[in-house]
């Protein structure tokens, strides 16, 4: 069980309960929620990295069974052992009862994100180059910014625009000298990726006014698990040695699994669901390229990539105009 992960939850459960004026007021409450979403996208940033080492290993419907199933056992751990506690102590840590709330749109999410983004996305990295597939998800804001104007009616400024579009040629410069590879495979995958990257954010917004953030994320990855193991089980059906012996007798894998799993999945999708309750779907897509960064970092410290002028001066363009988008907004 991943103790960042158990304290994460308690943390805003003891938020909410006592309802703190700090984090409760405006403006502080929309810095809390920016701050969490940072911390979400660079846990994600590295999560492509692991991604890449784990499907070196074994296919993708396997990792996806392995990684569902760590986050699952991880949140039932974290459910369990808040149910212990309050029966000992007569108050849990978090509340936690999904009992005669409507559960339609949430079992719709869990469809979208994870299973079937992760679907697309894991196949779009197969049959698509990182350099296509990193600056075609970074359109994502700026569709974010048309459902948010035209869709959900909030209101977004001119600076948040700009932000987004810098954004995008920031993530083209990351992404400039990688492979342009695509493939009429490849880009359906991305283009079906891209709509439920957008189709998240929206959905997880309107879950967050009905559901806990760890409500949201059980949900979502139960979803997961009932899902990529029958899959991967079917798939693997008369090669369940050639599918999965490599895999689960590699450290790396499991080393990859158990962030993906627990660190990944759990931490920072428990953090973004959180987040997403106080941003609008631009805010929280925008800082979504922070991932990018990360995740070149990464493989530039860890992995020994190569690093260029033009992708140091990409990296600058996306912390730049990530930061300009969630400046705190002056008071009239």
């Amino acid at each position: 069980m991943s103790l960042q992960g158990m304290t994460f939850y308690v943390s805003i459960e003891l938020i909410l309960r006592k309802k703190v004026v700090f984090f409760m007021s405006g403006s502080r409450r929309h810095t809390v929620a920016v701050l969490t979403a940072c911390v979400a996208f660079v846990i994600f940033g590295f999560s492509f990295m692991f991604s890449s080492i784990a499907l070196s290993i074994t296919a993708p419907m396997v990792l996806l069974c392995c990684r569902f199933v760590a986050a699952v056992v991880t949140l039932s751990l974290v459910v369990g052992l808040n149910a212990l506690v309050g029966r000992i102590r007569g108050r849990a840590w978090f509340s936690f009862s999904l009992k005669g709330k409507p559960l339609g749109g949430l079992i719709l999410l869990g469809l979208v994100q994870p299973v079937f983004y992760l679907v697309f996305e894991n196949y779009s990295i197969l049959y698509t180059s990182s350099a296509v597939t990193g600056t075609v998800l970074a359109v994502v804001p700026v569709i974010c910014i048309l459902v948010d104007v035209f869709v959900s009616h909030e209101s977004v400024s001119k600076l948040q625009v700009v932000c987004a579009v810098a954004c995008v040629a920031g993530v083209a410069l990351v992404e400039t000298g990688g492979e342009s590879r695509m493939s009429l495979l490849g880009s359906f995958c991305l283009l079906m990726t891209l709509v439920c990257d957008v189709g998240y954010y929206a959905l997880s917004r309107r879950a967050s006014q009905q559901f806990s953030p760890l409500e949201v994320t059980y949900v979502m990855f139960l979803m997961g698990m009932l899902v990529f193991v029958p899959a991967a089980l079917i798939q693997g059906r008369g090669q369940m040695a050639e599918l999965f012996l490599p895999a689960l007798r590699s450290g790396a894998f499991w080393g990859s699994v158990w962030f993906l799993g627990a660190v990944s999945s759990v931490g920072a999708y428990g953090l973004l669901n959180f987040a997403n309750g106080t941003l609008t779907n631009s805010e929280a897509s925008l800082i979504g390229n922070i991932g990018t960064v990360v995740s070149v970092l990464a493989g530039v410290l860890l992995l020994h990539d190569p690093f260029t002028p033009v992708q140091a001066a990409g990296v600058v363009v996306i912390l730049v105009f990530v930061t300009l988008a969630n400046l705190p907004k002056k008071k009239k």
